[in-house]
């Protein structure tokens, strides 16, 4: 394949390209199946190629906290290059090839190719910027600003303007602009990302969608983005 067209290898020296090419192995992963666990020593770094992957970890009390879902394009474990065991798990959310390179033979075109470095070092601080917006989330505020934030997230990282029906009583039905969320998404899901309970989050989703901030349809979420972006910085 030709590797360039993901953002993380564009605009790369030709050189860089063909040692990548002739490295490269792809894995199709199906929707379920874990890349590696936590704990794991892992000796490859992965790039997911289409599909998505969501990282996460269990606390102490077994349950599980989504941290990130990644798509096309981003890197699951920039972190291998400390030797140490892996730190989270990445588990298939939805049907995903990956390339895989050996963490050694990726080192050596970094090394040599320091725009290929520094996208690496782009990639672990957008990385680190999220947990950083996590952690400000876990100060006392309301759940349903929680859920709003964590929609305005998503949307933006994996959102797309969408036109939806609006039923009206009084007059015909007329289509509004929204933004969907390319995938569907469980209820149980969000509330993985949130550390909550399903019934709680159940609860809040209707709250925002009263206020029409959201819409469910089919599992999907559609947002009012910026409405929900307003909501939740009050």
């Amino acid at each position: 394949m030709k590797i360039d067209q993901l953002s993380i290898f564009k605009d790369l020296n030709p050189e860089t390209i063909t040692f990548l090419e002739k490295k490269l192995i792809i894995r199709e992963y199906k929707k379920g199946e874990f890349i590696f666990f936590e704990k794991d020593q892992v000796e490859k770094i992965y790039i997911i190629v289409s599909g998505r992957v969501s990282i996460h970890k269990y606390t102490q009390k077994a349950q599980k906290k989504i941290m990130y879902i990644l798509g096309s394009g981003e890197i699951i474990n920039e972190v291998i290059f400390d030797n140490l065991p892996a730190s989270i798990n990445a588990e298939v959310f939805e049907d995903t090839a990956v390339l895989e390179y050996f963490a050694k033979d990726f080192k050596i075109i970094m090394e040599k190719d320091f725009k290929l470095t520094y996208r690496i070092i782009q990639s672990s601080g957008r990385k680190v910027r999220r947990l950083y917006r996590q952690l400000k989330n876990t100060v006392p505020i309301s759940l349903d600003k929680k859920v709003a934030s964590k929609l305005w997230k998503l949307s933006k990282d994996h959102g797309m303007m969408c036109e939806v029906e609006e039923n009206n009583s009084d007059t015909s039905p007329k289509k509004d602009h929204w933004i969907g969320l390319e995938f569907k998404i469980s209820i149980t899901y969000l509330a993985d990302m949130l550390g909550s309970t399903r019934e709680t989050i159940s609860r809040e989703l209707k709250k925002l969608e009263k206020q029409g901030y959201i819409k469910w349809i089919d599992k999907r979420i559609f947002v009012k983005r910026e409405e929900l972006r307003q909501f939740y910085r009050k």
